[in-house]
């Protein structure tokens, strides 16, 4: 079975540390993964800290370029990624275009290219969100939980930009359950991973994640004969298939968070 990882970028600790380590991690293993990194102010950045453009991530953009230069898939985030986990459900078109075009906007500024994909801080998005990764023609999304790659549609909002959804239950949400034990948590994700999917398994993680525990999930799944690929992988084999329209709802978590989610096929709707 195919196994993807992805890791948010959105904290000034995980640009400066986090990548690294988890490049490193990567190479011993021999994995390819996709990062999606925000150039905007940093989520450990207190409020007059974040005005500061040296707290700002687009000052690691060459820690980024290492991203690519290893083999990475290298994609975008929202370049404020607190306003967007907080303002982004419920925000309008022209919240939601200001937002993306500062994002696209520095992303030019420091790679000298267009975006080619993005994934939305803690899975929150909104219609026209979907509409402007369609109009920006990007390959592939990934801003939503789900079991398998579909278009997205919502509020009648149809977006033609195929989404690879995150299968796996966000970390954030297993340890805010009080459930877990952080020593064990390796075998509840694993135990979850076991269902066999469309596309395979997708675990997203932040930069700051403890490599001890990236790394016992990496060896478990390379016992277990899986197969690494990065999510232009998936989206390059999605696009060999028939990818069916979805609409995208609300996912209550068990740490009663709300998370962007596939759900019923629009064909099945109509029925």
């Amino acid at each position: 079975m195919r196994t993807t990882i992805s890791v948010s970028v959105e904290t000034v600790s995980g640009a400066t540390a986090g990548v690294e380590r988890l490049l490193a991690l990567f190479s011993a293993y021999e994995i390819k993964a996709a990062f999606f990194v925000s150039l905007g102010p940093g989520r450990d950045s207190g409020f007059l800290r974040r005005l500061a453009a040296s707290n700002h991530l687009l000052a690691h953009a060459d820690v980024f370029r290492m991203i690519g230069n290893a083999g990475h898939d290298l994609g975008m985030a929202p370049w404020d990624a607190s306003a967007w986990a907080s303002g982004a459900a419920h925000a309008d078109r022209a919240w939601t275009l200001k937002h993306w075009q500062r994002a696209v906007d520095s992303w030019q500024d420091a790679f000298n290219a267009d975006p080619s994909s993005h994934a939305a801080t803690d899975l929150q998005a909104n219609p026209w969100l979907f509409a402007l990764e369609e109009e920006s023609n990007l390959a592939f999304a990934s801003d939503v939980l789900g079991k398998s790659p579909f278009l997205p549609v919502m509020q009648n909002i149809e977006g033609r930009c195929v989404q690879l959804p995150v299968t796996l239950t966000p970390l954030s949400v297993l340890r805010a359950t009080g459930k877990y034990q952080e020593s064990t948590l390796h075998e509840e994700l694993f135990a979850s991973s076991q269902k066999i999917l469309p596309a395979g398994q997708h675990w997203r993680i932040t930069a700051d994640e403890d490599p001890g525990l990236v790394e016992k999930m990496i060896v478990m799944w390379k016992g277990s004969s899986r197969e690494f690929l990065p999510l232009s992988a998936v989206a390059a084999a999605a696009a060999e298939s028939d990818i069916r329209q979805h609409m995208v709802g609300w996912d209550q978590q068990e740490d009663d968070s709300w998370k962007a989610a596939q759900s019923l096929a629009c064909t099945d709707l109509r029925r």
